[in-house]
């Protein structure tokens, strides 16, 4: 994949500086405000190989449109997968999500 355009790199640096951070066992999520309703997944690659890369974005995408179906107007989240995430349960990435979800007021 390539890197974001300039203007979302802008925003993405501005995030990281100004924006709300949610710290929880298997995930961090950075929330700010934004021109776009964008959900962004970072997952390095110290994490696994592809499949397992992929297997978590895959899950990550799936509780996200469950939580929050209608979106997040003009705001763009960053989810940051800790490297210890491997071996999680859906259930557990669920309940992480949905804290980091309710404590940043986006349901």
């Amino acid at each position: 994949m390539g890197r974001p355009n300039l203007r979302l790199r802008s925003e993405i640096g501005n995030i990281r500086q100004l924006g709300q951070i949610y710290r929880g066992r298997w995930v961090h999520v950075r929330m700010g405000k934004s021109e776009q309703d964008q959900t962004l997944i970072s997952v390095r690659r110290k994490f696994g190989n592809a499949v397992f890369r992929n297997r978590i974005r895959r899950q990550i995408r799936s509780i996200c449109q469950e939580i929050i179906p209608q979106g997040h107007p003009n705001r763009l989240l960053i989810i940051a997968v800790g490297d210890r995430s491997r071996g999680v349960s859906f259930a557990d990435l669920r309940a992480d999500l949905h804290n980091a979800f309710s404590d940043l007021q986006l349901i």
